[in-house]
């Protein structure tokens, strides 16, 4: 009961803390209104027309597109990812906030079942509706499903500069793309609108198992055209459409037209899709968008009724201007706290709503694993201990964020759970008899008993920092003798029989504004314990491309955010290890604790997909793990803002993951009837967070729903 009374207060505190600032500056003239109150003058009932709106409706992100509109293969900024939610839909499975877990998706499978072979892999057979179409009318088939798993797989997609999907789960994948198989025999097609994919039982069990089949499907008369699927009884494969014809035409030369062109490639110019939208254009900077008349609606039923769109860049400085001017329509994912208090002031002018939600995701120092002088866990502790993270979080969010010590986000199912804000997936039964409500008092016992306590807290502690590293033999200094700190400015340790010094360089985004906060809250603290950080600027592309490498040289360490998926596999964050497990001998370098980390979260995820409980135990081992290993150094998870104008309704962001599916249910009413409505609807606040910019500005700050364009 009482981690349910901290999570309600700390939750309330959090909006509070947004509020409160700013109701003090709001004018004291400020005119509110709310409907169905008891002063408005009663009125003769009338029909209203419908209202139509005809203007275009732009949207403004703080994170510059980079034009990867198709798949996750070649980058995964996050406003790309906005764009390829409206052109591209009908995932065969979703996040079932009904049920807590995957599931399929029911405005595109009609039927799902599972069953297990001889061999104990897992047969999922997917039954699809036949009134799916794309935006250029075309029938979406099992086919086009088969087809996307294909041509995910190749290796061609590594020879056009893409990282290819990892799907060695699947039966036959791993034959297929070794070519030792003509047909990936786990993929079977067995009518136009029937099909099933069979999952290797050595994968199993596998906590997000329906995430990892929920593919999508994509156009091959637009991607390969004169390419067709086959299935000869053995499992699919992509041939010539002409049998004729002998020469394959699914080669690199064909995806570098049809995919990779700069002007016309599906890679940028995703114009043929399943979404609810149609790209229509795309510039490098700015993207526009049409309903798309083929679009049979969400789970829901819902058809988009805003027929065209405007996707942008958004600028801090004059973001909420540009809102009240009429410039944007929506502003999403808003994360600099000054921009979010000029918008809730902005509120007081003009018909503005809002909506908050918690991050998902989290910002974070992460360490280059080969560098020397970090192979020591006391000294990635000691750079942790002279992290001020408290005070940046609010310098940067302005007290709409909260200091993190975990790969934790606010918006998180498992951090709401453990804290008690989301309730546990346990049922009793109608009538229990006695040994079943024993059963039930006992897993709520177990649930009760989740906590985080024993993750590691660090707060800024330089005596601490300075005790670890002389513990752990950094006692000299350049010439090999004594350090002296009234002398001498950095530390230096004996590291496989050389002198190394603890002189540090960190990447960070180039405009990102929290370079001033880091050179005020974190290097004079490392230079008081014989640390010296150097910041190195990059613009984005250049800073995830050196990331990328893991072992790049210079580099320490990497000022990053990232935006979990739900299917939350930290896995992608680490380095397994060269030997099992078992065979390990304990030390603290950063190969030893890339390789643990790597396991426990491999150990996480391979959990039945329905116990979890479980699975939040080995979440919460790997988060306190996490803390005393310290191979990156989480800082702050926030709250998000959308600002958009009252005149739209039924935002509810809270229930989708991107402004793209949730502006789908969404319509527009007539600035009259907008402007009776001052705050507009607060009650729609709040998102399932999923991914966002790690950005604050006009820059490339924009880090990724998923790790994987990281590796």
């Amino acid at each position: 009961m009482m981690k349910r009374i901290l999570s309600v207060w700390l939750a309330a505190l959090l909006i509070l803390g947004a509020w409160l600032p700013a109701l003090a500056e709001i004018p004291d003239d400020m005119e509110i209104t709310e409907e169905g109150s008891e002063e408005t003058e009663a009125v003769p009932t009338q029909t209203p027309e419908p209202y139509v709106y005809e203007g275009e409706f732009v949207v403004g992100n703080p994170t510059p597109m980079d034009g990867k509109f198709f798949t996750g293969m070649w980058g995964n900024a996050t406003s790309d990812i906005d764009v390829r939610t409206l052109v591209n839909s009908y995932f065969l499975t979703l996040w079932g906030y009904d049920t807590g877990l995957f599931r399929e998706n029911r405005a595109v499978v009609s039927g799902m079942a599972m069953q297990e072979d001889p061999e104990g892999n897992r047969v999922y057979t997917f039954a699809l509706y036949d009134d799916l179409y794309y935006s250029d009318g075309t029938p979406i088939t099992a086919w086009d499903y088969a087809f996307s798993i294909l041509f995910q797989v190749d290796p061609v997609i590594a020879e056009l500069g893409g990282v290819p999907l990892e799907a060695s789960y699947i039966d036959g994948v791993s034959e297929y793309i070794a070519g030792e198989a003509k047909a990936i025999s786990g993929v079977r097609v067995i009518s136009d609108h029937l099909f099933t994919i069979t999952v290797k039982h050595e994968y199993l069990p596998y906590f997000f198992e329906l995430y990892r089949v929920g593919f999508l499907p994509y156009p091959i008369h637009e991607i390969a055209p004169g390419c067709k699927v086959y299935d000869d009884g053995e499992g699919v494969y992509i041939g010539n459409e002409d049998p004729s014809v002998k020469e394959p035409l699914f080669t690199k030369e064909l995806l570098q037209v049809t995919v990779m062109d700069p002007e016309e490639g599906y890679l940028s110019h995703p114009t043929v899709g399943s979404g609810p939208y149609v790209l229509t254009s795309w510039d490098g900077k700015e993207c526009t968008f049409e309903i798309n008349p083929y679009f049979k609606g969400n789970e829901l039923g819902y058809k988009p009724t805003i027929p065209k769109l405007r996707y942008k860049l958004a600028v801090n400085e004059d973001m909420i201007e540009k809102l009240q001017e009429g410039d944007f329509q929506l502003l999403n994912k808003v994360t600099r706290g000054d921009t979010i208090l000029k918008g809730i002031q902005a509120m007081g002018s003009g018909p503005i709503s809002l909506s908050n939600y918690p991050r998902i995701g989290l910002t974070f120092l992460v360490f280059t694993p080969d560098r020397p002088a970090l192979q020591q866990k006391n000294v990635r502790q000691a750079i942790d201990y002279c992290f001020d993270k408290e005070k940046i979080t609010q310098e940067y969010t302005n007290s709409f964020g909260l200091q993190m010590d975990g790969l934790i986000g606010l918006g998180q199912w498992m951090y709401e759970m453990v804290m008690g804000s989301l309730p546990y997936p346990i049922e009793v039964a109608e009538n229990p008899t006695r040994a079943q409500q024993k059963a039930y008092e006992e897993e709520v016992e177990a649930w009760d008993a989740l906590n985080l306590d024993n993750v590691k807290h660090y707060e800024l502690n330089v005596e601490k920092a300075i005790q670890l590293l002389e513990e752990a033999g950094w006692t000299l200094n350049a010439a090999g003798e004594p350090f002296d700190p009234e002398k001498d400015d950095v530390r230096y340790g004996m590291v496989d029989g050389e002198l190394v010094g603890l002189d540090l360089t960190c990447a960070y985004p180039e405009t990102n504004v929290t370079a001033k906060s880091m050179e005020d809250l974190f290097i004079p603290y490392l230079a008081e314990a014989g640390i010296r950080l150097t910041l190195i600027p990059m613009d984005m592309k250049t800073l995830l491309r050196s990331y990328n490498d893991r072992d790049i040289e210079e580099i320490d360490m990497f000022y990053l955010g990232d935006d979990f998926n739900i299917e939350f596999d930290p896995q992608l964050f680490f380095l397994p290890g060269e030997t099992p497990r078992e065979e390990r001998e304990e030390e603290d370098t950063m190969a030893w604790a890339h390789a643990e980390m790597f396991d426990m979260a491999y150990d996480m995820t391979r959990t039945e997909p329905h116990a979890v409980l479980e699975f939040m135990q080995k979440w919460i081992a790997f988060q306190e793990e996490l803390s005393d290993l310290v191979p990156l150094v989480p800082v702050y998870s926030n709250v998000y803002f959308d600002f958009y104008t009252s005149q739209l309704r039924n935002y509810d962001i809270l229930y989708y993951v991107t402004w793209g599916d949730a502006i789908v249910p969404s319509y527009m009413v007539s600035p009259e009837e907008a402007a009776g409505l001052i705050g507009g609807e607060e009650e729609e606040a709040g998102e399932e967070a999923g991914e966002d910019e790690f950005g604050d500005e006009d820059s490339g700050d924009g880090d990724e729903e998923e790790f994987e364009e990281f590796e």
